[in-house]
C-alpha cells in the first residue's frame, strides 16, 4: 500500500475545510443583529413623519409606528390633554420625544365617541383587556402597530423591543405578534428609564413575507401623561443567496480538493 503524501493530505484538508466554510457562510449570511430598527420621533412636519422607522438594513422594510384609532392625533408640537387617548410630538428635557396620553374618562366620566363603552378601551386597560390585534376587532385594542416585510432573499428574526423613558408617569409595555400571546411585560419609570420586553418567543419572518406586531401600553393612571424618547427593535436580518450560488461555491471547492490531490 502505497504511503500518503504529508503535504497532499495537509492540502486535502484544507480543501475540505474551506469547502465547509464556503457552504456555511453560503447557506445564511448574517447582514445585522441587534438592532434592525429604530423610531426617534426626532424630525418631520407631520406626525407620519415623525412615526416613521429608521436604521432598517438593506433587504428589510419596516413601517412607520400606527396607532389606534380611538388615539387623538395632536401632531408634531403639542402635548395631547382631551377626554381621548392622544399622541404628540414635542422637545423635553432637551430631546425630541412622543408624548403619550392615557385619557381621562376612565375616571367614570361619560366616554366620547368613537368609544361606544368604557369596556371597550384601548391598552391603557388591564390584563387580557388590553388585546393584541392591530385593528379595532374584539382582540384589537392594542395602541400602537407596525409591519416587517422581508425581500425574496432576505429572513428577518424580530426578538425584543428596548423603549427610552424621558419623562412622565410608570407604564408597563409588551409586544407580540398580531393576534398572538402577549409577550411579557416591563415596567417603564424615572428609577428604570430603559427597558428591554421580549416576544413570548422570536418571530421569524421568512423570505417574501410580511407580519404585523403590536405594542401595548398600560398605565394604572388617569390622564396621565408618558414622554417617550425613542424605541428600538431587537433581532437578525440574514441573506439567504440562491440555490444555484451554493452549488457554484460548492462546485469550485470540489475542483480545488481535485487539483490538489493530483
Amino acid at each position: 500500500m502505497p504511503s500518503s503524501n504529508p503535504t497532499t493530505l495537509n492540502q486535502m484538508n484544507k480543501a475540505h475545510s474551506l469547502s465547509f466554510i464556503i457552504f456555511a457562510v453560503s447557506s445564511t449570511a448574517l447582514l445585522n443583529a441587534a438592532v434592525i430598527a429604530e423610531w426617534t420621533f426626532n424630525a418631520g412636519a407631520n406626525s407620519t413623519a415623525r412615526l416613521a422607522s429608521s436604521g432598517v438594513p438593506a433587504g428589510a422594510t419596516i413601517s412607520g409606528l400606527s396607532f389606534n384609532s380611538s388615539f387623538t392625533d395632536v401632531g408634531p408640537g403639542a402635548v395631547p390633554n382631551d377626554v381621548h387617548d392622544g399622541f404628540g410630538f414635542g422637545g423635553n428635557s432637551g430631546d425630541q420625544v412622543i408624548f403619550l396620553h392615557r385619557a381621562n374618562y376612565f375616571d367614570g366620566s361619560p366616554v366620547p365617541s368613537p368609544r361606544p363603552t368604557v369596556s371597550d378601551y384601548t391598552s391603557w386597560g388591564q390584563g387580557s383587556a388590553q388585546g393584541t390585534g392591530a385593528d379595532l376587532s374584539s382582540n384589537g385594542n392594542a395602541p400602537i402597530a407596525f409591519t416587517i416585510g422581508a425581500d425574496a432573499v432576505t429572513s428577518v428574526t424580530v426578538d425584543s423591543l428596548t423603549i427610552d423613558f424621558t419623562s412622565g408617569g410608570a407604564s408597563i409595555w409588551q409586544i407580540q405578534e398580531a393576534g398572538a400571546a402577549q409577550g411579557a411585560g416591563g415596567t417603564l419609570n424615572s428609577g428604570n428609564p430603559l427597558i428591554t420586553v421580549a416576544l413570548n418567543a422570536p418571530v421569524v419572518i421568512g423570505a417574501g413575507e410580511s407580519k404585523t406586531f403590536t405594542i401595548n401600553v398600560n398605565s394604572g393612571a388617569t390622564n396621565s401623561l408618558h414622554n417617550i424618547d425613542g424605541l428600538a427593535l431587537n433581532g437578525t436580518v440574514a441573506s439567504i443567496p440562491e440555490p444555484s450560488s451554493g452549488i457554484l461555491l460548492c462546485l469550485g471547492a470540489l475542483a480545488l480538493t481535485r487539483r490538489q490531490r493530483k
